[in-house]
């Protein structure tokens, strides 16, 4: 009879999630530890076999949790996640949906932990930046539920794989871009936050401004918390301080809320403005000439590849080919937004 994952792991004294990273070549084992259960596995002819887990599966229920926040872009995101299921029908696929508020740890604490207590096979979750939370995913990992981070990551945690955009190339680019519409000359106001992506962006942009284009002055950054109300009343009182500004960049989300406090300052159309994802109301804002541009960082990819990693390590043991995983930003433009 073939020797199982879980034999392999009581000869080796380790929970059977270590041998499992060891079969896929992960990192979160020690040297010593890595040597002894390749021994062990050479010794006892194992052999993992893709095509009994998958006929397993076809069996039995296969249950996926989704860990999101509560943002502008939750339903892009939702939207690539749900594209791919599909493809998994006769698989008896089961997906639960926690969708949290904006930056609250302890809420996606408590549900991470359900999580590890339930019969999940694996985990996607866009993250709160945390320690704890990354202690909550290694707890995950040891129950033998791969998880994977979506848009932000857990660079210390022993996630299965990130996926999500360059951020700080994007801020770079929103900088070059920002520079271009104005002449390389002009006072501007940045809107962000405290996600992690929003940061990253924010970061690369300040600092490509500061190095590149010094004829950009920055008057003001500003922390929307990712809420509405607060992000119009900021963009009101700005524009109240700062009446001489050129242009927004928008690190953020409550794009729709930043532009109607424009609007409602008698501003619609004479700043320029450099914003972030493509959604339907952002759609419409370039195209009413309210937004300049926007770049894309793919959303919707990001929920579907995500989700198609996650679903070929669980049936076919396919381990994803890079630990950080990026996927293109694109420029959009009224000319090529649609």
């Amino acid at each position: 009879m073939a020797v199982t994952l879980k034999q392999i792991a009581e000869m080796a004294g380790v929970h059977k999630s270590t041998v499992d990273k060891v079969i896929h070549n992960r990192p979160g084992v020690s040297d010593e530890v890595r040597q002894k259960i390749r021994r062990l596995l050479e010794e006892q002819g194992y052999s993992s076999n893709p095509l009994a887990k998958a006929l397993n599966y076809q069996k039995n229920k296969m249950s996926v949790a989704v860990v999101l926040t509560r943002v502008d872009a939750l339903e892009e995101l939702q939207r690539g996640i749900q594209s791919v299921q599909p493809d998994y029908d006769s698989f008896n696929l089961e997906m639960q949906y926690h969708v949290l508020d904006y930056a609250d740890e302890d809420a996606q604490r408590r549900c991470l932990r359900e999580l590890c207590r339930s019969d999940v096979s694996g985990v996607v979750i866009g993250p709160v930046e945390s320690p704890a939370i990354a202690q909550e995913v290694n707890a995950l990992e040891e129950a033998g539920i791969p998880t994977i981070t979506l848009n932000s990551d857990l660079e210390d945690s022993h996630r299965l794989c990130f996926v999500g955009c360059d951020e700080l190339k994007g801020g770079r680019a929103a900088a070059r871009l920002m520079s271009l519409l104005l002449a390389r000359a002009g006072q501007i106001g940045i809107l962000t936050s405290t996600i992690p992506a929003v940061r990253e962006r924010t970061q690369g942009f300040v600092r490509h401004i500061q190095d590149r284009f010094p004829g950009i002055l920055a008057m003001d950054v500003l922390n929307t918390n990712e809420d509405p109300e607060t992000a119009y009343q900021l963009t009101c009182e700005l524009l109240y301080r700062q009446p001489q500004l050129d242009g927004l960049f928008i690190a953020c989300g409550c794009v729709p809320d930043i532009c109607r406090a424009v609007r409602d300052c008698g501003k619609a159309g004479q700043l320029t403005i450099v914003c972030f994802e493509r959604y339907p109301a952002i759609v419409e804002l370039v195209h009413r000439g309210e937004v300049s541009c926007t770049i894309n960082g793919s959303l919707f990819g990001q929920g579907q590849r995500a989700m198609r990693l996650l679903f070929e390590y669980l049936v076919y043991g396919k381990s994803p080919e890079q630990e950080r995983i990026y996927l293109s930003n694109e420029i959009l433009l009224a000319e090529n937004i649609d």
